[in-house]
C-alpha cells in the first residue's frame, strides 16, 4: 500500500512537471516560427530589391518537371513566356531554394506563401510600380475586421496541428482544417486570418497558425530607399 501511494504521488509530481515543460516547448516552437517568418519576409524584400519583383510560389502539385515548373522543389515556378506565376491564385510553398532559406517550419511542414500576382510579374510582363494596387486582406477572424487590406504577400505556418500544410518530407497534403479561421488560411483566396492561438473546443474553433504579411507600402518604402522605385 505504501509503495502504491508513493508511486501515485510520484506520478502526480511528474505530471505537474511535464505539462509546463510541454508548454515551454510549444512556446519555443512558436517563437522560432515567428523568427523564421520574419526571415522569410526580409528575404522576400531582398529578392524584390535585387530583381524588381517578388518571387512566385513553388508549386505544391502538377508541373511538367522542368526548370521553373516542378512541384515541391523549393524553386519558384513561373511561365517564362509571360513572366507570371503559374498558379492562378499565386499560392503555394515559400520558394525556399530561390530565397536561400530553410525548407520547413519547426513541425516539419512547408510554409504556405500567397503573393499578389502583379507584384511577382517579371519580363516580358511589366514589373510592379508605385501605382500597382494590392487587395490581399488579413483579418482578425474569418468574419472579422481587416488588419490590412493591401498586403502584397502572406506567409503562413500551419502550426503544431499542421492541418492544410504540405509535409516537408513527404510533399503530401496533410488533413485539411475544419475551423473557419484555419480554413481561411488554407483556401487560397484573397482573405487570410491572424490572431492568438485558440484551443480545440473554443468558441472560435481551433487556431494555431502563425502568420505574417508584407504590406504594399512597407515594400514600396524599402524599394524607394534602395533606389529601385520609382
Amino acid at each position: 500500500m505504501e509503495i502504491a501511494i508513493a508511486i501515485f504521488i510520484i506520478t502526480i509530481l511528474l505530471g505537474s512537471i511535464l505539462v509546463p515543460l510541454t508548454t515551454q516547448v510549444e512556446q519555443r516552437q512558436v517563437s522560432e516560427t515567428q523568427k523564421m517568418l520574419e526571415d522569410i519576409k526580409e528575404a522576400l524584400i531582398g529578392h524584390a530589391v535585387a530583381k524588381g519583383y517578388l518571387p512566385c510560389p513553388d508549386r505544391t502539385s502538377g508541373g511538367v518537371g522542368g526548370a521553373n515548373d516542378t512541384a515541391n522543389d523549393g524553386v519558384e515556378d513561373f511561365n517564362t513566356g509571360t513572366g507570371v506565376c503559374f498558379s492562378t491564385t499565386a499560392t503555394g510553398n515559400v520558394p525556399w531554394v530561390t530565397l536561400g532559406l530553410g525548407a520547413s517550419d519547426p513541425w516539419g511542414n512547408r510554409f504556405r506563401y500567397r503573393v499578389h500576382s502583379d507584384f511577382a510579374r517579371r519580363s516580358p510582363g511589366t514589373p510592379f510600380s508605385l501605382s500597382t494596387a494590392a487587395n490581399v486582406t488579413v483579418k482578425v477572424s474569418a468574419l472579422g475586421t481587416n488588419l490590412t487590406d493591401s498586403a502584397v504577400a502572406v506567409v503562413i505556418s500551419h502550426g503544431r496541428n499542421g492541418l492544410g500544410a504540405i509535409g516537408a518530407q513527404t510533399s503530401v497534403l496533410n488533413p485539411t482544417p475544419s475551423s473557419m479561421d484555419e480554413t481561411a488560411n488554407y483556401s487560397n483566396t484573397n482573405n487570410y486570418v491572424s490572431h492568438a492561438q485558440t484551443a480545440v473546443g473554443s468558441t472560435a474553433g481551433e487556431f494555431d497558425d502563425v502568420v505574417t504579411w508584407l504590406g504594399r507600402y512597407s515594400l514600396y518604402n524599402r524599394m524607394v530607399s534602395a533606389g529601385k522605385l520609382p
